[in-house]
């Protein structure tokens, strides 16, 4: 027989209740090349804010006293370790006999070519005992301070890149071996001799970095000149002479203004590539990444999210990014729009920017609150340092660590499925898809029976920002027959198993219920309204936990559905507002029953706004609504307020069945069953925003702001899909 399925936003362990499968694949199955489970790595009691990886150990500097081991509590099994220590590679463990004794805080941390030597760069003017003014070297054999290497700067060191037998560094220093050095200078690997290269910037240089080839020193900072030239945070410099060299790409840093001053915060060099992350002060001030040609200096790509970016890293093919970003909605198709989350960590596709496959994440901790701050690599894994107090959501100070071991992080347990049957023959099922964090793109099998036979298999891209529904229809079932199911989905490595669904008798006769009907077609929220006067809570009879809150309504009145009441607005702000949170739908339907008496009375029925409880900012989004004139209107902000309109006369006092569907970019309008218009759209807004029944701000909206009070509303549903015309009928013919 039959079977039809449909997917919304999609072109042996027992653990927690749920069956866990690990498989033995012959190729690391995560999408990006790095796991999302950090692996156990000692923590800082501070900061770090330089790494980087040579002879198997890994030299952390930062503004850090003491160090402990994984698991253990700050103030716990502390090891006194100030500025500067050395972990294993390959096991995180401390390397106890490297204990180097300095008076300042460390910033910058780099290793020659050949992994023989670290360099260190901070505040500190003195190491074991010895005057070191703001750089010094070790020998990573012995862990011993070269004595020989010792030039002397006179303020801070911020950055430190070594390419050949050339060391260049940058910070807020004006003098090196009291020579002049405005902020940039060079000295020789070996023997610390100071060379000429000499440009001279206005503000201070917080990275420096050299190209694979040694063709560029590119540096960025706080700087808007170089060598007398006009630079904005910018600059590419000849690797001998310190000259500026013609830089198109820096154009992808916006020049500052009264209100937004943005500068170069980190720089990597891989391959043919310059990558550069911006940190920008004034409210959407660019703090996203770029990539520059390093042949040509012209730029390649430009990401835009919001929330400083303080490292970048490339990692086998990927550019993983720390930050704390906020919104990335600016990011195009797959970014996450403000007021979702703060990402600490992200990866992002080397040819575009666009964000990829990787979801693991920190928090932010004081003195700086931004998260990580430096990063490093031996190949096959990330060292990240910052001011965190936890990573993925456990307590790991300072200093994390992820490789590419298998079998990476497991997809989250799937849901317990609610099947629904109202019509003879015939089992609705719907469910929303889960995150895994280190792979987007999941494999979903749909289970009958206690045989766990598989009847459907799908492959959904999801994101912890966007999770997509799948939505089934079973007609290889007998009216009468009792069955059950449930949902496992896999990333290649390890699949897990939701519960199952409790037992559903395939109907026999098709159900008139109204609220088995709406069910069934998988509501991403359901409010009945059919509370109690006095009520302060909406129940969501979706099964998805958005309950809501009433606000200004009046409750207990005749609703449009017989056995349960409805909401009355008795305010000129009356409404219902739900609690979750969504980002940006591109697919969804509204769905609502409303009755209005009056002449010069409307009002607003159910929509989307950026304002979980008060008025939305954004003049109202994804709504439903009534003018005055009783025309219902079906409204979505695609960059331009677009409607369709019913025609007049639904303030007559009867309950009216109103239903708008969106589908990227296709919008349509219901109303009592037929439908009233439709259009082709652009993309609507990308925001986070809450699903509200009754009053928002629908500024500018024509006839958006009839007067509402008086309005009753029923049965109030969101569907993260378009429902169909012949579904829509159905919910309309259901009423009794």
């Amino acid at each position: 027989m039959k079977k039809k399925w449909l997917l919304t936003g999609v072109v042996g362990a027992l653990i927690a209740g749920s069956l866990v499968f690990t498989l033995a694949p012959s190729a690391q199955s995560n999408e990006a090349s790095l796991s999302a489970l950090n692996s156990p790595t000692w923590q800082t009691n501070a900061s770090v804010q330089g790494i980087a990886v040579a002879a198997g150990k890994a030299y952390v500097g930062g503004r850090f006293t003491s160090v402990r081991p994984p698991g253990a509590a700050a103030g716990t099994n502390e090891t006194a370790q100030a500025y500067l220590a050395a972990f294993d590679a390959k096991t995180g463990d401390l390397v106890t006999s490297f204990k180097p004794v300095l008076n300042g805080q460390v910033y910058a941390v780099a290793a020659s070519e050949d992994g023989k030597r670290i360099f260190i760069g901070g505040d500190f003017t003195t190491v074991d005992g010895v005057t070191r003014n703001r750089i010094a070297a070790f020998d990573t054999a012995t862990g011993a301070l070269v004595s020989t290497w010792k030039p002397s700067v006179s303020y801070r060191v911020k950055s430190i890149a070594v390419y050949g037998d050339t060391v260049y560094f940058g910070g807020s220093f004006g003098l090196v071996n009291n020579v002049d050095r405005p902020r940039l200078a060079a000295v020789k690997a070996d023997t610390g001799a100071l060379l000429s290269w000499a440009p001279a910037t206005d503000g201070d240089v917080y990275a420096v970095n050299v190209a694979d080839d040694g063709s560029k020193v590119y540096a960025g900072g706080q700087f808007s000149t170089v060598n007398g030239t006009a630079q904005n945070t910018a600059t590419s410099l000849d690797p001998t002479t310190g000259a500026v060299l013609p830089f198109p790409g820096a154009s992808a840093v916006p020049a500052p203004t009264a209100t937004c001053t943005t500068r170069v915060k980190t720089i990597e060099t891989s391959g043919d590539t310059v990558y550069f992350g911006n940190g920008g002060d004034g409210t959407g001030c660019f703090d996203g990444t770029w990539a520059v040609d390093v042949k040509t200096n012209e730029l390649k790509w430009k990401n835009q999210c919001l929330g400083a970016t303080e490292a970048l890293k490339v990692v086998n093919g990927w550019l993983y990014k720390g930050s704390h970003a906020h919104d990335c909605a600016n990011n195009g198709a797959g970014g996450f729009p403000q007021g979702f989350d703060y990402r600490y960590l992200l990866v992002e596709n080397i040819a575009d920017g666009k964000l990829g496959p990787w979801f693991p994440n920190t928090n932010a901790g004081p003195p700086t609150s931004v998260g990580p701050l430096a990063f490093a690599t031996s190949g096959d894994d990330l060292w990240v340092g910052g001011d965190f107090t936890q990573t993925n959501g456990v307590g790991q100070q300072g200093l994390t660590r992820f490789t590419n071991a298998t079998p990476g992080a497991a997809p989250a347990k799937p849901a317990k499925l609610t099947p629904y049957s109202v019509e003879p023959g015939v089992v609705q099922i719907n469910f929303p898809t889960v995150v895994d964090n280190d792979d987007s793109t999941l494999t979903y099998r749909l289970l009958k029976g206690f045989s766990n036979t598989t009847i459907a298999t799908w492959t959904v891209k999801s994101t912890p920002w966007d999770k997509p529904w799948i939505h089934y229809t079973d007609t290889d079932v007998t009216p009468g027959e009792s069955t059950n199911y449930r949902v496992e989905v896999t990333d290649g490595n390890t699949t897990v198993r939701g519960n199952y669904s409790d037992a559903i008798t395939v109907a026999s006769t098709k159900s008139t219920a109204y609220d088995k009907i709406v069910n069934s077609d998988g509501p991403q929220a359901y409010w009945r309204l059919g509370e109690a006067a006095g009520t302060t809570t909406s129940v969501d009879s979706s099964g998805q936990s958005n309950n809501g809150a009433f606000t200004g309504v009046t409750l207990g009145s005749a609703g449009a559905i017989t056995g349960n009441t409805s909401m009355t607005i008795s305010t000129t702000t009356g409404r219902m507002a739900g609690e979750k949170g969504y980002s940006f739908p591109q697919q969804f339907t509204v769905e609502a029953w409303v009755k209005q008496s009056g002449t010069g009375r409307g009002g607003r029925i159910i929509g989307f706004g950026n304002n979980k409880t008060g008025s939305s900012t954004n003049g109202g989004d994804r709504q439903l609504f009534m003018r005055s004139t009783g025309a219902i209107v079906f409204g979505i902000n695609d960059g331009s307020q677009r409607t369709l309109t019913s025609a007049t006369g639904k303030n007559d006092g009867k309950w009216h069945h109103v239903v708008g569907t969106y589908d990227n970019g296709a919008m349509k309008l219901y109303v009592d069953g037929a439908l009233s218009g439709s259009a082709s759209i652009g993309q609507a807004s990308l925001y986070y925003g809450w699903w509200k029944v009754g009053y928002d701000n629908n500024s500018g909206w024509s006839g958006g702001a009839a007067t509402q009070t008086g309005m009753g509303i029923d049965e109030a549903a969101v569907y993260p899909y378009a429902l169909s015309a012949a579904r829509i009928q159905a919910h309309y013919a259901a009423r009794s």
